[in-house]
C-alpha cells in the first residue's frame, strides 16, 4: 500500500512538471507542490553548472534574491550530495548508511531548522542537480518520506533536465553540446568515439603531408580527326538504305540509294530527242542545207550535255562512303520513300585511324589546363584500357551544359584501342603537377568559401 501510495504522489509530481512550460515554472510549481505535501519549508531545486549546483526554484518564493545566505548554503547541500551521488540527510536516522553531511548540518545550524534532506536528479547516469528538502525546527524526515523525496526525484529529474535543455539559447546549447563531447572524448568510456577521433586525426595529419599527383577529372568524348559529311545532292527521294549509325563501311561501299526513276525516264527521252537529231542533221548534210545543220548540230550537242549531267546525277543517286571509316550519324531506315532536299545531312562518318578526345573542362579548373599537357583516358565502353593523349588545343569561350560552364579541351590520343570508335564517352584525367593530398581535396572548397566571403563582404 505504501509503494502504491508513492508511485501516486510521485506521478502527480511528474503531471505538475509537465503541465507548466519552461524550466522556471515547472521548477517553481513542484517545489512548491512538495513543501505542501511534506510540510517542508522550503522545498529547493538546483541544477548544476560548471560543476557547481545554481538554485533554481524555492517553494513560495518568486523571487529569493533577498534570502542570499540561505540560497548559498542550501547550494552547497545540493553540491555535497551530488559530489557523493548520494542521499545526504541530516540528523541522520539509526543504522542509516554514513555519508558526509557537513554542510548540511551548517544549514541547520545557521538556519535554525529542523531535518534536512537532499535527493540527487539522475539523468543519463549522471547527476544533473538536486532537491532540498528542509523541515521547520523540531521536525525531521522519517523514512516513509525518504523512500517518497527519492521516487519523486527519480520520475522528475529527466523531464527537468529535457525543459531545461530546451529553455536554453541556441549558442549555449551549441557551447554545451560541444564541451559534452568533448568530455566523452576526454574520458572514460567512448572508446569508439575515440578509436574514430583517432583515425580521423591520422588521416588529417597524413592529407596534410603527404603529395600525390594532381589530375583535373572531366567528362570527355571521342570524336573522329575529322568527319565527312554526306548530303543530298539533289532533290529526290529515298530508295533504300544499307547502313545506320554505329556500323563500320568501307571506301567505296553504297550507305543509301536515292530514286532515279524520274532521272531513267528524262535520261530516255534525251536520247530519243538527241536520236532524232541525229537524223535531222544526216537529211541536212544530204540537202547540203548547212545553216539547217548548224542549227540541229547545236541542239544534238545540247542533248548531249543533258544527258551528261543526267548521267552524272544518276551516278550521285548512290551514296558512297569517301573513305574507311566508322558511321557516326544517319538512319534512314525509317525514311524510305522520304522526300529529301538538296544539301540536307543523310550521313555523318569519321575514320577509324585518327581520333581526337574533347574533354568538357570545368570553368574552375580551366586555369589548370594548358597545352602539351598529358592524361589519361577511359572510356565506358572500354574501361579496362586506359589512353593516354595530350591536351593541343584549348577553346578560348565558355559553353553551357546541364546548368554549369565549362571549356572544351581537345587532345591526340597517342595510342588509341584498336576498338575504339567515335562517340564513346568516358572520364579523362588531365595531369596538373604534385600537390599535397589536403589541397587536391580541399582546393575547390576553398575556393567556393573565397567566392562566398566576396560576394557578402562589404
Amino acid at each position: 500500500q505504501e509503494a502504491r501510495e508513492r508511485s501516486r504522489i510521485a506521478f502527480d509530481m511528474l503531471a505538475t512538471v509537465l503541465d507548466n512550460n519552461g524550466i522556471t515554472a515547472a521548477s517553481t510549481a513542484l517545489v512548491t507542490e512538495l513543501a505542501l505535501r511534506l510540510d517542508c519549508d522550503p522545498v529547493s531545486v538546483g541544477f548544476v553548472r560548471h560543476r557547481r549546483c545554481s538554485v533554481a526554484a524555492v517553494s513560495h518564493a518568486a523571487d529569493f534574491s533577498k534570502k542570499i545566505n540561505l540560497i548559498k548554503d542550501i547550494a552547497a547541500a545540493m553540491d555535497e550530495a551530488v559530489d557523493q551521488r548520494s542521499i545526504v540527510l541530516h540528523p541522520a536516522r539509526e543504522g542509516w548508511e554514513y555519508r558526509v553531511s557537513r554542510e548540511h548540518e551548517e544549514l541547520a545550524r545557521e538556519h535554525k531548522t529542523g531535518g534536512v534532506l537532499t535527493v540527487p536528479l539522475q539523468f543519463d547516469h549522471r547527476s544533473i542537480g538536486a532537491i532540498t528538502f528542509i523541515k521547520p525546527a523540531g521536525r525531521e524526515f522519517d523514512e516513509a518520506e525518504v523512500d517518497l523525496c527519492d521516487a519523486v526525484a527519480a520520475v522528475v529529474g529527466p523531464v527537468l533536465e529535457e525543459k531545461r535543455r530546451n529553455d536554453r539559447n541556441i549558442f549555449v546549447k551549441i557551447w554545451e553540446a560541444s564541451a559534452r563531447q568533448v568530455e566523452r572524448l576526454l574520458g572514460p568510456r567512448y572508446f569508439g568515439r575515440k578509436l574514430a577521433t583517432l583515425c580521423f586525426a591520422a588521416v588529417a595529419v597524413w592529407l596534410s603531408l603527404a603529395t600525390a599527383d594532381h589530375a583535373v577529372t572531366s567528362p570527355a568524348i571521342v570524336r573522329g580527326t575529322i568527319q565527312r559529311t554526306i548530303v543530298a545532292p539533289f532533290n529526290g527521294y529515298v530508295a533504300s538504305e544499307n547502313v545506320r549509325a554505329g556500323e563500320t563501311v568501307r571506301k567505296g561501299d553504297t550507305l543509301a540509294q536515292l530514286d532515279d526513276q524520274d532521272l531513267s525516264f528524262e535520261r530516255l527521252r534525251l536520247s530519243t530527242s538527241r536520236q532524232q537529231r541525229m537524223t535531222e542533221y544526216d537529211r541536212a548534210l544530204a540537202k547540203y542545207d548547212r545553216a539547217e545543220a548548224a542549227i540541229i548540230k547545236t541542239q544534238i550537242e545540247q542533248a548531249e550535255a543533258q544527258l551528261k549531267l543526267i548521267d552524272e546525277q544518276l551516278r550521285r543517286t548512290r551514296l558512297v562512303a569517301p573513305f574507311d571509316g566508322f558511321v557516326v550519324q544517319g538512319d534512314l531506315s525509317q525514311s524510305i520513300g522520304a522526300a529529301v532536299e538538296r544539301g540536307q545531312e543523310l550521313f555523318r562518318i569519321a575514320p577509324l585511324d585518327t581520333y581526337r578526345v574533347v574533354i568538357d573542362v570545368d570553368e574552375s579548373d580551366i586555369g589548370d589546363i594548358a597545352l602539351n599537357q598529358a592524361g589519361v583516358l577511359r572510356v565506358a565502353s572500354l574501361p579496362q584500357e586506359p589512353m593516354s593523349y595530350r591536351v593541343e588545343r584549348i577553346t578560348a569561350l565558355s559553353m553551357q551544359k546541364d546548368g554549369r560552364n565549362f571549356f572544351q579541351v581537345e587532345a591526340a590520343l597517342d595510342h588509341p584501342s584498336p576498338r575504339l570508335r567515335p562517340g564513346m564517352e568516358g572520364i579523362a584525367k588531365t595531369a596538373i603537377d604534385r600537390r599535397l593530398l589536403v589541397t587536391s581535396y580541399a582546393g575547390k572548397m576553398v575556393d567556393w568559401a573565397y567566392l562566398v566571403l566576396w560576394r557578402w563582404l562589404p
